[in-house]
């Protein structure tokens, strides 16, 4: 769906200005997939190419069709989502996966995570936080809804050769890995109750002690280091 001016102006989420930046949706429920699409033509910089009601939809759709991210549910029929997410692999799709589901099983998060996907955001969250989101995985962050940080942290364990990770304490890691996540101060502070404040000074903390200096400076070092 192509947005007019009147909806181009609307659109109160900058992306990047490097080209259209293409999305296939992939959920079972059209009046769902007319939803997003009608959400994500308020940028220009936005572009629906194709939607698949299901799974082998969506591979055949892939066929002829590049994308540089997938909008994916986990629930359709004919495959699971995360053999759909075993299949990309296999046609080696290179674009980015934003799993969009109603799945809050902490099972199915952990699994999508093992397959790489970018992002995993829940029906129940705010419509619009899918635009965040969007935004997020365009410029190389995770993008995860807030309801699922603390799992995230939840039996951590950092491998043995982290050393710079120990430095830090348990909560300054709980902080590092919900920020990587794409967590907001705001969101940090009432998952963990505890005041704004707070978060930004345990925030300063783990930036002076990994001698970081922005927010993707925070999400490389946990990229790089298996921490989401």
């Amino acid at each position: 769906m192509t947005p007019g001016p009147e909806q181009a102006r609307k659109s109160n989420l900058s992306f990047p200005v490097n080209g259209e930046y293409r999305i296939v949706l992939a959920d079972d429920h059209k009046i769902l997939r007319l939803g997003l699409s009608n959400l994500l033509a308020r940028n220009p910089e936005l572009s629906i190419v194709g939607e698949a009601g299901t799974g082998l939809e969506l591979i055949a759709l892939l066929a002829d069709t590049g994308c540089d991210l997938i909008i994916l549910d986990l629930s359709m029929p004919d495959m699971t989502g995360i053999e759909v997410l075993d299949k990309l692999r296999e046609i080696k799709y290179k674009g980015q996966v934003l799993v969009f589901t109603m799945h809050k099983e902490q099972q199915m998060f952990k699994h999508a995570l093992k397959k790489g996907v970018d992002g995993y955001l829940l029906k129940d969250d705010n419509f619009d936080r899918i635009l965040d989101a969007i935004r997020d995985i365009r410029n190389g962050r995770k993008a995860f809804s807030s309801a699922l940080n603390s799992w995230l942290v939840q039996d951590f364990q950092p491998p043995h050769d982290l050393a710079s990770f120990e430095i830090l304490t348990r909560r300054e890691k709980e902080i590092l890995c919900m920020i990587a996540a794409g967590a907001t101060s705001k969101e940090i502070a009432e998952d963990l109750d505890i005041s704004y404040r707070t978060v930004q000074t345990h925030r300063s903390n783990v930036m002076e002690k990994l001698d970081i200096h922005n927010t993707a400076g925070i999400v490389k070092f946990a990229i790089d280091n298996g921490l989401v």
